[in-house]
């Protein structure tokens, strides 16, 4: 394992760790603020935190070489979050969790199709083993299978498309730019909400630094992790929140759990393991590198140079 790999592997534990920071304040919220406002503060926060980042560069964090493309991952999130929100209603919670978490396969997927990753079988090994773990930890029940568990499902794929766009966006922008794009979306599409649902109540704004710190936090940790080891390998640990969760529980709460989630915890920590020591992946040619060589001029997936500044 190299330096830029185990580099990769620290900042993915510390996402972990930020989201699940991120996922109490939620939960002690609850149903006194509406998911689309949560999501409003939460990338208002992300665009705060890119416009940091960028320092004295100010207002260059915006320039792209890749605009259609930023858009694109920044209304991946938009739609994610739609998705999440659909499901959760409409779903029991446990399947709803579990369903979540085959976001590990897809990243696996889309590390190929649009990255040219080749994954050897002991990454997707280790995938299906932590997304085995996850599903240990939820217990999902599957019953009354409907319409809105394949919307799940595919929508699911949605968050596994914005992981991997986060690497590939990085090979012409700054991580401030693509963390800039991933929160100016899903905050331009979910400012409607202020109008039907005003600003928090006064008994949220305890928990809300929680969601507008941490989550971005997280998110830009995922969004720099991935410039340094590839997506495939680090698709286990998108699951290690999980973990933490169970560790916070018991530590912090006095919750205890049972002998799955125990034993599903250790399956996460086994697949991120095992992908960490399986073998780097070859380049290839990507699907999305072929449609660049491909589009027209005017179309933005072919890089313009920028200006000089």
């Amino acid at each position: 394992m190299t330096n830029a790999q185990r580099f990769a592997i620290s900042l993915m534990i510390a996402q972990a760790v930020l989201f699940a920071g991120e996922t109490a304040a939620i939960h002690q919220i609850g149903p006194q603020m509406p998911a689309m406002l949560v999501g409003l503060c939460r990338a208002a926060g992300g665009v705060m935190l890119a416009v940091v980042l960028a320092g004295q560069a100010g207002l260059a964090v915006m320039r792209t070489r890749q605009l259609t493309l930023q858009l694109l991952r920044g209304a991946v999130s938009l739609l994610y979050l739609w998705v999440m929100i659909y499901s959760f209603s409409y779903m029991p919670f446990a399947d709803a969790t579990a369903i979540s978490y085959t976001q590990v396969a897809y990243i696996a997927v889309f590390s190929v199709l649009i990255l040219g990753e080749t994954v050897s079988a002991a990454r997707w090994s280790a995938a299906m083993i932590a997304v085995a773990g996850a599903l240990l930890i939820a217990q999902p029940g599957f019953a009354g299978w409907n319409i809105v568990y394949l919307v799940a499902i595919a929508g699911t794929s949605l968050n596994g498309l914005a992981f991997v766009l986060n690497r590939y966006l990085q090979r012409e922008d700054s991580e401030a730019t693509t963390m800039f794009y991933s929160n100016l979306v899903p905050l331009l599409g979910n400012v409607p909400i202020l109008a039907l649902a005003g600003l928090p109540a006064a008994d949220c704004m305890l928990w809300l630094p929680g969601i507008v710190l941490l989550g971005p936090l997280g998110m830009f940790a995922g969004i720099v992790a991935v410039r340094h080891a590839d997506a495939a390998m680090l698709a286990p640990y998108t699951l290690l929140r999980l973990v933490i969760a169970i560790l916070g529980g018991l530590l912090i709460f006095r919750e205890a759990t049972d002998g799955m989630g125990l034993l599903g915890a250790g399956l996460i920590i086994a697949g991120c393991i095992l992908s960490a020591r399986a073998g780097t992946a070859t380049p290839a040619t990507s699907m999305l590198g072929r449609a660049r060589s491909l589009a027209p001029s005017w179309i933005c997936l072919q890089p313009a140079p920028l200006p000089e500044r």
